[in-house]
């Protein structure tokens, strides 16, 4: 009798623990949400009203093992926690911005040098037929984001000034709810002199919204691709020859391999992460360069194209995190500084690695008066 005794307690402790665990591994969320009132807080059914800049603090019922908090003010309304792209009528401004600085030559080899171009037009180009590609790019239906005689004519050697740097502005308006390419293309008309290094710098798409908020994407963020049509590779010294053997894959090539009937396949397609003239260098951030080249040198055709950028995205509206599983949360306080009327959400989950406990969504209207 004293070993079934012994076993029928194993096995009820055993069904305990089992049940305890199940329990754990299974339970549903649950979390109710109440606020503490005050001389400037009341609480009426789902509607709180409280004075601008006075907080207001939450309560919880029942111990959820994630709490995340919207308060519904511009970026934090639960409604737009998946939106990503905003609605034409919602977009207040959308412009494309960047500075053009040369360093080296003059104002003749720059003057027709330099086009910064936007489509809506263009279907992209295939990356291994190069007679294909200018086709495409030069039957595209461009438009010019400056004209010629605004570029910088006084190139400086060592850093951007008045004269050899100017900024430009370019109004994307037209462009909403459309995908467009930005290109970029380098096609020296004078090369009686030396060539100018362009630099683009800060490249940026900036939006802004009705709501007060803004989005900015940056030019790294562009995808460029070049499609390098002329180029020398005749005028190339030891430093130049290093940069393009490292951009191939192949630090310790042969110089006579960079003649090879594979390289010369790549080179329409190839960036590189240094100066050499005629190919296009993206590694910066904030810069797109292409280096020059000696007096007499080849008259270089190059492009620098994006990938479709969609105008109007945005990021999706985020809540705070206010309680994770290894705390516990009785109250939460949050501030309201402008009058207006907010819809405040609060998302609790119960997860652990079993068991997905469900999500419970809690709203309360905040009435916010002066």
């Amino acid at each position: 009798m004293k070993t079934i005794y012994k076993s029928l307690m194993t096995i009820a402790f055993a069904g305990l623990c089992l049940a305890s665990c199940d329990k754990e591994l299974k339970e549903e969320t649950a979390m109710e949400v109440g606020v503490v009132t005050d001389n400037n807080v009341s609480f009426n059914g789902n509607t709180v009203t409280v004075k601008k800049g006075s907080p207001v603090t939450f309560s919880f019922n029942g111990d959820p093992d994630f709490i995340t908090f919207f308060s519904g003010e511009i970026g934090h309304e639960y409604k737009h926690r998946n939106r990503t792209e905003m609605k034409v009528e919602d977009i207040e401004k959308c412009e494309l911005s960047f500075r053009i600085w040369y360093r080296y030559g003059n104002a003749s080899t720059i003057k027709g040098s330099t086009h910064v171009l936007v489509s809506d037009q263009f279907n992209g180009i295939n990356g291994s037929n190069v007679d294909q590609d200018k086709q495409t790019v030069e039957n595209c239906e461009w438009t010019e984001v400056f004209a010629q005689e605004e570029l910088p004519t006084k190139p400086n050697s060592t850093s951007e000034t008045a004269e050899s740097s100017k900024t430009f502005t370019f109004e994307l308006s037209s462009y909403l709810a459309k995908e467009i390419t930005i290109a970029v293309h380098y096609n020296p008309i004078d090369n009686s002199n030396t060539m100018p290094q362009l630099n683009i710098m800060d490249m940026n798409i900036d939006l802004m919204f009705t709501n007060g908020k803004g989005n900015t994407v940056n030019a790294k963020d562009f995808g460029f691709s070049p499609l390098n049509l002329v180029y020398d590779l005749t005028k190339l010294n030891d430093s130049h020859k290093k940069v393009l053997k490292k951009a191939l894959g192949n630090e310790k090539m042969p110089d006579e391999d960079l003649n090879s009937e594979e390289n010369i396949k790549k080179y329409p397609y190839l960036l590189v992460d240094g100066q050499i003239p005629d190919f296009w260098s993206t590694t910066t951030p904030t810069r797109i360069q292409i280096a020059g080249g000696s007096k007499g040198t080849t008259k270089a055709d190059t492009w620098l194209i994006s990938a479709p950028v969609l105008l109007g995205t945005c990021y999706p509206d985020a809540g705070q995190s206010i309680k994770n599983i290894s705390q516990t949360l009785e109250i939460y306080s949050h501030t309201y500084e402008e009058a207006g009327t907010y819809t405040a959400t609060f998302v609790a989950n119960n997860a652990n690695y079993v068991h997905q406990g469900g999500q419970v969504v809690r709203e309360l209207t905040i009435n916010v008066v002066e």
